[in-house]
Order: C-alpha cells, then sequence, then structure tokens
C-alpha cells in the first residue's frame, strides 16, 4: 500500500534541520489540471501536474489523482522519457496508447490510457483518423515545453520517500496509491535463453 506524498508549499515550512535538509527535495509546479479520460467505458478525469525541478531544466508530468477509481503509478515521468516513447514517429504516423509505457518505472495498465489523456488535454496529441483507438502527434512540442518553463509556477518542497512509507500498524486503512506487482521469478525455462 502506498501513501501520497505530502505537498507543502516552501512557504508554509517550518527552517529545516541539517538532517531534514537531506531529505527535502525542491521542484516547481507549472501546472495542475485535469483531463478527460479517453477510454471507451472511461468515466471521470485525470488529474495532473507538470512539474520541473528547481533548475527548471527538466519537465516531467505526474499523474495525481484519478476520478472513478483504477490504481496509476504517482510518479513523476520525465517529458523527455515520454518524447523518447515517440521519436521516430512522424507526426500524422498512428500509434495506440501503450506506446507510453515504457516511460513509466510502474506497472500499472492504466498509466499508458492516463498519459494519453494528459497529452491530449495539453493539445500534443490528437485521434487519429485510423480505425481502433489510435493517436498521433500534434500541436508544437518545442512550443508546449517552452511555455511551460516560462511558466511562473510554484516553489515545492516534498519530504523524502522513506518518511512516507506506511508502517505495518497503519495497514487497517486501505489505500488507494501505486499498485505494486512482484518481479516475476526466473524458471528453469528463463535461465536456458
Amino acid at each position: 500500500m502506498s501513501k501520497a506524498k505530502s505537498i507543502v508549499p516552501l512557504a508554509e515550512q517550518a527552517q529545516p534541520t541539517t538532517t531534514e535538509e537531506a531529505d527535502t527535495q525542491s521542484y516547481w509546479l507549472l501546472k495542475a489540471s485535469t483531463a478527460a479520460k479517453v477510454g471507451k467505458f472511461g468515466k471521470g478525469a485525470i488529474a495532473y501536474a507538470v512539474t520541473t525541478d528547481s533548475d527548471r531544466l527538466t519537465l516531467h508530468i505526474q499523474i495525481t489523482g484519478n476520478e472513478g477509481g483504477g490504481y496509476f503509478s504517482r510518479e513523476k515521468v520525465p517529458f523527455d522519457a515520454i518524447e523518447a516513447c515517440l521519436a521516430g514517429t512522424e507526426t500524422e504516423q498512428a500509434f495506440p496508447s501503450s506506446t507510453f509505457k515504457h516511460a513509466f518505472s510502474g506497472r500499472s495498465s492504466n498509466n499508458s490510457g492516463f498519459m494519453v489523456a494528459i497529452l491530449r488535454a495539453e493539445g500534443l496529441i490528437s485521434v487519429s483518423a485510423t480505425p481502433g483507438t489510435k493517436y498521433e502527434k500534434s500541436g508544437d512540442w518545442q512550443a508546449w515545453k517552452a511555455s511551460m518553463l516560462a511558466e511562473p509556477g510554484s516553489l515545492i518542497t516534498e519530504q523524502n520517500a522513506q518518511e512516507q512509507l506506511p508502517s505495518n500498524a497503519d495497514s487497517s486503512s486501505p489505500s488507494r496509491g501505486t499498485l505494486r506487482l512482484p518481479k516475476k521469478k526466473a524458471t528453469a525455462k528463463d535461465e536456458a535463453s
């Protein structure tokens, strides 16, 4: 069970001690918004945030909520990883939502579809005319990145993830966080390959 990270504006925090400084990370929240789900049976919206590092060099997109249920990964996905998923894809070339699964380290099957919803809301992809549920690049990705990095944003700090892990005593309360699956055990057949 995972617990959502608490996000506290820098101005509202007490002065950290030396130990706390080592466990605290700062970043800029540039945009917090919602996107309509794109699935055939999807109801509700996906909440997301566009963030950048404290030096304003790298953009990230983070899924922060899901109306209607379903697991997802709360990780900050580097925008470079999203672009890498589409490397070599022409503007009008259709691709499925699963194209984005490699941008995530989490393994929720909803991650890719939720990222498609976010990218559609940002005007970076659109529904393809190709039969089936496929998408294509649209909009000016470089201009979008430049405009996001130009946003004033809010400086945010978050405590180290180690402090956010639930204790065993807290296991009675259900969590709607990230589903974590155990890694597949290697079999003799896998080792022979």
